[in-house]
């Protein structure tokens, strides 16, 4: 659950934001209706993020970012308010604001758009920690990355540089690395004061990121447009160390925009060309539109054809319910489906469903199929091989556990119950890892548990003074691990326990 601070003066917006972000059940919000009192909250409480209006009667939301910033702390900051003028967003980038979401227009969109900033912005901040421990292993991804990754130092010099440097930009990478040519002297000329700009506040301004759309020229000549995401790596002391950032070639994407706003044609090409199914579907179900099927059939073939007809036969009520909630209720929906080519082959795939609103009213829905049949296998196998893993832990000579969150057992290997003595009929389900811990060990293991469940703490091993149920105490090595879900969040704890008072001195007594 992420941890909001949610400071605004205005005690109705306060509790009515509140209310709406609890509502979710993946947000807890503490409130405060001042800066005073928001420091004191940030100084006594660990938050995920602050979500803080612009104007208030003792502060603004840039100079509470300012004092927050002023102290080292790195919190994610979103301005929430009503203030839109361009002058204020732009001080509010300058000083490091994650967002700046605008209040006002549609409550629903609002509070929507506000809800994913929030997770995206505390996301973003976990993805920095993790990358800035883990150099080497993303250094080696970067030498199969589809685009452009960098590292230069504060004058502007490369460090570091992969990816699809030549295909770009027309240089070789040795070019660059050598110094003899900068990034600056490919820009184009329109652009180049923007990005001067842009590389001085990296270069001076701890925490500055950009994230900016500009053209290159090519050695050939040819322009380039590229989408650049760059930010600063600095020390413990803030002190900016490099530059790192991203730089995708999105000249086909330009190229798309102009001709979509020139012809239906050329929009019906590309959308053919895309990597996904796009169907549009009318109210009954029926195809209108689809950029691509499977052979033999051509996307002119399905035209006017039920699109049920072609999911295994347990699936249509499927599409026909989301169909039902896209057009009574303008929902989007999602849904997984198998279709059947012949009698030995079955494609899966991911379908999303959004309503197509004309004139006021949703008269089509769009569908964009995503095939996932490689994923299907892959779960399959996981499945079949569950056995074999389970086989592994019970002749493991390691007793193991799986803890939740709140620490209590969910799992235990057989060796646990040799380990603790405990008797045989004696669940292990709902137990606490305290309750094997040694009531003078509890606090670090606590301590412990919680740095491994924030990321910030690699498996290692630790000696712990540990209680059999018969009462006897021993020695007892513990190395834990997080065990992440699909999403990548930690989920729970896998702990491996290992008696070793054979090979330590004999405890005292007690």
């Amino acid at each position: 659950m992420i941890r909001i601070l949610y400071v605004d003066d205005e005690l109705p917006i306060l509790d009515t934001t509140r209310r709406i972000l609890e509502k979710s059940g993946s947000f807890s919000v503490t409130c405060a209706s001042s800066g005073k009192e928001a420091l004191e909250q940030i100084r006594a409480t660990p938050f995920d993020i602050v979500v803080a209006d612009f104007l208030m009667e003792d502060i603004t939301g840039i100079d509470l970012l300012r004092i927050i910033r002023t102290g080292n702390d790195e919190i994610p900051f979103i301005i929430f308010t009503g203030k839109g003028r361009e002058e204020i967003v732009i001080e509010a980038y300058e000083n490091g604001v994650d967002f700046y979401v605008q209040k006002g227009g549609d409550a629903r969109s609002q509070y929507a758009e506000l809800a994913h900033k929030i997770e995206q912005a505390v996301e973003s901040r976990k993805i920095r920690k993790r990358l800035a421990r883990s150099e080497e292993k993303f250094s080696k991804f970067l030498q199969d990355f589809d685009g452009i990754a960098f590292q230069i130092n504060p004058s502007g010099r490369f460090i570091l540089l992969e990816g699809t440097v030549e295909e770009t930009t027309g240089y070789p990478r040795e070019e660059f690395l050598s110094g003899y040519i900068s990034l600056e002297r490919i820009i184009h000329p329109d652009e180049k004061h923007r990005f001067l700009n842009d590389m001085q506040r990296l270069a001076t301004r701890p925490g500055f990121r950009v994230d900016s759309v500009f053209r290159i020229i090519r050695k050939d000549g040819h322009i380039r447009w590229l989408h650049g995401m760059l930010h600063t790596i600095c020390s413990a002391s803030q002190e900016i160390v490099y530059i790192q950032g991203t730089l995708y070639d999105i000249t086909y994407l330009k190229s798309a925009q102009d001709e979509l706003a020139r012809t239906e044609e050329k929009w019906r090409a590309i959308i053919t060309r895309a990597p996904v199914i796009i169907s549009v579907l009318d109210r009954n179900g029926s195809f209108l539109f689809i950029n691509k099927t499977h052979p033999p059939k051509k996307p002119a073939d399905l035209i006017g054809t039920c699109a049920g007809a072609y999911l295994a036969p347990d699936q249509e009520d499927q599409l026909a319910n989301a169909l039902h909630r896209v057009f009574s209720c303008g929902e989007t929906m999602r849904f997984e489906s198998a279709v059947p080519h012949g009698e030995s082959v079955t494609e899966w795939l991911a379908h999303q469903i959004s309503p197509v609103t004309w004139n006021g009213s949703h008269e089509a829905a769009l569908v964009v199929s995503t095939v996932i049949t490689e994923r299907k296998w892959l779960e399959q196998n996981l499945r079949d091989s569950e056995e074999q893993y389970r086989a592994i832990v019970v002749a493991s000579g390691d007793g193991i556990i799986i803890i939740d969150p709140s620490g209590k057992v969910t799992f235990g290997s057989p060796k646990v119950y040799d380990i603790f003595a405990l008797p045989c009929e004696q669940p292990l389900a709902g137990i606490t890892l305290l309750d094997f811990i040694d009531p003078s060990y509890r606090p670090v293991a606590v301590s412990r548990m919680k740095a491994v469940l924030e990321g910030d703490l690699d498996a290692e091993p630790f000696e712990y003074l540990l209680t059999r149920h018969t009462g006897e105490r021993f020695l007892g090595e513990l190395v834990t691990t997080p065990l992440r879900d699909s999403s990548g969040a930690i989920s729970s704890l896998l702990i491996l326990i290992r008696d070793i008072s054979k090979r330590k001195s004999p405890l005292p007594a007690a």
